[in-house]
């Protein structure tokens, strides 16, 4: 008889670390913590081995309300399209797609609210949607026409942000996904 064990706490990198320094930095020059809070938790975030250490160290500071706009639109017509690394995310994300590929990469990307909307068009195309561990997502609004849309992720946290996937997807394919595991022995890592 054996028991599962679970999962060991993921380590924190040196980016992982920086992103938390920014979220209290940014909270002090809100005036949400003074210099005595700052300082004790600059130095928990870099003292922290795990990410739930840094989580620990910013759970309670919800960043402000960005200023930018609430809706990005992508357009694609027999090309590709990317968004990843440190962009910000809006409210409502929508992408008019036809005889291409769009790809949204969340793992690293900003993002500053519990919910993301993703209205999506597609014709003869495929979206590939990657998320953290932890989110919630639903594809349950998408009208598919000999089409397919696939949610790959695993288990939902409570606190996970909600992603919520709407629209059409005719000879397309939508898949939401955790990112690849990163392997020693594999040069080519892609997301």
């Amino acid at each position: 008889m054996s028991l599962e064990q679970p999962p060991p706490a993921r380590r924190a990198s040196d980016r992982d670390r920086e992103q938390a320094a920014s979220v209290v930095q940014e909270a002090h020059g809100d005036g949400r913590l003074d210099f005595q809070e700052l300082d004790e938790r600059l130095t928990q975030i870099y003292a922290a081995k795990t990410e739930i250490e840094l989580r620990a160290a910013t759970a309670d500071l919800v960043p402000a309300e960005p200023t930018g706009a609430a809706e990005l639109t992508i357009r694609a017509k027999h090309s590709a399209q990317k968004r990843e690394g440190a962009w910000q995310v809006p409210e409502r994300v929508v992408t008019l797609a036809e005889h291409s590929s769009v790809k949204l990469d969340f793992t690293d990307a900003v993002v500053r609210r519990p919910q993301v909307h993703v209205a999506t068009e597609l014709k003869h195309s495929s979206m590939t949607i990657i998320v953290p561990q932890g989110w919630v997502v639903n594809l349950d609004d998408i009208d598919v026409v000999g089409s397919s849309a696939h949610n790959k992720t695993g288990p939902a946290g409570q606190d996970g942000v909600r992603l919520v996937v709407t629209g059409s997807a005719k000879w397309s394919s939508v898949t939401v996904r955790h990112p690849r595991k990163r392997r020693w022995w594999w040069p080519f890592y892609s997301k």
